[in-house]
């Protein structure tokens, strides 16, 4: 037998068993909790798009009571400028 054709130590072998089984571990950790985090950015966009929805829903009501007291470009002009302001001050208190 040549030495090419020798059969592998026993470090070898236990080596290469604990090698593939933390391999494994961390393949099914890292799966567990790449699925876990599209869950949550599934869900928090979907929330983000019922609100966005809602917000929508609730600006469309206020101008259509506005048209009652003003003319209807001023009613929505006032609430375009009111969803403006309400956004640029989220934007700067996430700075």
């Amino acid at each position: 037998m040549s030495k090419e054709e020798e059969k592998p130590a026993f470090w070898e072998k236990l080596l290469g068993i604990l090698l593939s089984k933390t391999v494994d571990k961390f393949m099914d950790s890292f799966d567990h909790y790449s699925k876990k985090f599209v869950r949550a950015a599934a869900m928090i966009l979907a929330g983000m798009a019922i609100a966005m929805l809602g917000i929508a829903v609730i600006a469309v009501g206020v101008a259509k009571w506005f048209t009652l007291f003003l003319p209807s470009w001023l009613a929505w002009t006032m609430v375009g400028i009111l969803l403006l302001l309400i956004g640029a001050v989220l934007v700067a208190a996430n700075k």
